[in-house]
């Protein structure tokens, strides 16, 4: 219970984003090298399913496909809220490509909501000092980020999610749509691109975006230590022998 309950901790200590697989083992076996071997085996084959499992497995599937479909245009449902998402486009999928390859540093998209696809607007190499430039202040966006920084001595580069929403400059249907679609695209790139998202973030200025706040966003201070119940005085004047 000792270990699982400290391995999270273990983890982010070292850094997640530098730890590519979990092996789980309950004999000395499961943990050498021909261990890994069996498991990598294991991952790379598919998993014996149901006929009912394999038709989810299947329709799944179609989803992502439909996701990523830049030809398919996506059905308008009566009313926006019930809208789920749209497709990515082909340039925005493959500059998400090269960030996770980090061959850029920084991809902003954004919804084309006369057309319904979620379209690449910049891939400027951006420094931390000048992220606060890269944030529309008329209109919503995503922005992925691979912020270089180190952390108790270790270099990091750690890709991070912002969401920026300035609020009431916005129409109530862009608000909308932009936040319908923020979960889709990221399910989507973490599982079509296995892009390890640090942090994921939203804002509403890019005033916000400092060196300290991104940098207690992505490693949050543990409070580890809680102040101690104090013992209510005895009333004045009054003493015990």
């Amino acid at each position: 219970m000792l270990y699982a309950a400290t391995r999270a901790t273990l983890k982010k200590k070292f850094g997640g984003g530098h730890i590519k697989d979990e092996v789980f083992g309950t004999v000395k076996e499961n943990v050498s090298l021909q261990g890994y071997k069996k498991y990598f085996l294991s991952q790379s084959s598919p998993a014996p399913l149901t006929a009912s499992e394999e038709e989810l497995r299947q329709i799944k599937i179609n989803e992502v496909q439909t996701y990523m479909g830049v030809d398919n245009k996506h059905q308008t449902p009566q009313g926006v809220a019930e809208r789920t998402t749209f497709p990515i486009s082909r340039e925005a999928f493959q500059a998400l490509e090269k960030l996770n390859n980090r061959q850029l540093n920084y991809v902003l998209l954004e919804i084309d909501i006369k057309n319904e696809i979620i379209i690449l607007a910049n891939t400027t190499n951006t420094e931390l000092k000048d992220l606060p430039k890269r944030i529309p202040k008329d209109s919503a966006c995503y922005h992925f980020f691979l912020y270089k920084h180190s952390h108790e001595g270790d270099y990091l580069e750690s890709i991070v999610f912002i969401y920026s929403m300035p609020g009431y400059t916005c129409s109530v249907r862009e608000q909308m749509l932009c936040s319908s679609c923020k979960s889709p695209l990221l399910e989507i790139v973490e599982r079509q691109l296995q892009m390890d998202v640090i942090r994921k973030i939203e804002i509403d200025d890019g005033d916000e975006l400092t060196a300290d706040f991104l940098y207690e966003e992505v490693h949050p201070k543990q409070h580890a230590h809680k102040q101690s119940f104090a013992k209510p005085k005895g009333s004045a004047g009054k003493r015990r022998i």
